[in-house]
């Protein structure tokens, strides 16, 4: 009995290994670190918000990211990168967010709600009085689809929020929001980017059901 259960538990070590060096992994990106994204992002002004994280393999794990990435103008793309565990873990806490942002030499890594590199820049739009009179940003209408871009739906960040994320970058400390909005527990990333909310995907699975699924998917 005891020789079947070392055995079992060779061969299972033995695919989590097989799986996480499998050549699907080939021709993916890794990113070790935030101050990876430069080797991987190339161009100026780009900025990458995190809209997705998952793990492979069952004993030995393999971790993956998904970003949007914003370059120049009008260019978006989505990437896939393998990174650390290390990495990975880290920002389970900063989906939504936007983790790297370059504009011309300058890089900055602070998690801060996608879109804060356009802020004040009035390259890219101005600040308005709206009816309420609230001080609002715009951008311009070469830049009218940036909100969609950038996951924003309706909203529309102010002055205060502004001077808010601000003082939280000067401190070097992550920014959600005045109310929370981004990030994991916001209510505008949970829409801009659901298909990290699945509840499937949220539930906890116990070493049993584990173990069925991984060999549903392997035999």
């Amino acid at each position: 009995m005891y020789k079947v259960f070392l055995y079992t538990i060779l061969i299972i070590s033995y695919l989590g290994l097989a799986k996480a060096l499998s050549p699907s992994e080939h021709g993916v990106q890794y990113l070790q670190n935030a101050r990876s994204f430069s080797k991987i992002i190339k161009g100026s002004p780009s900025t990458a918000i995190l809209i997705d994280t998952h793990a492979t393999g069952f004993l030995i794990k393999t971790y993956y990211q998904k970003y949007r990435v914003i370059s120049g103008y009008d260019n978006v793309e989505e990437l896939i990168v393998r990174t650390s565990k290390e990495f990975a873990k880290k920002n389970m806490k900063h989906i939504g967010l936007s983790l790297y942002r370059k504009l011309d030499t300058t890089e900055e890594f602070i998690p801060l709600p996608p879109g804060s590199m356009y802020l004040g820049n009035r390259e890219y739009g101005e600040w308005k009085t709206n009816k309420a009179g609230l001080t609002i940003w715009k951008f311009n209408k070469v830049f009218k689809n940036f909100p969609k871009y950038l996951g924003w739906g309706k909203f529309s960040p102010d002055m205060e929020f502004f001077q808010q994320m601000r003082s939280k970058a000067s401190l070097n400390q992550a920014f959600y929001g005045l109310n929370n909005e981004f990030g994991p527990q916001g209510k505008i990333t949970k829409k801009s980017f659901p298909h990290f909310f699945r509840e499937e995907r949220m539930k906890k699975v116990d070493m049993k059901t584990l173990l069925i699924e991984y060999f549903k998917e392997n035999f």
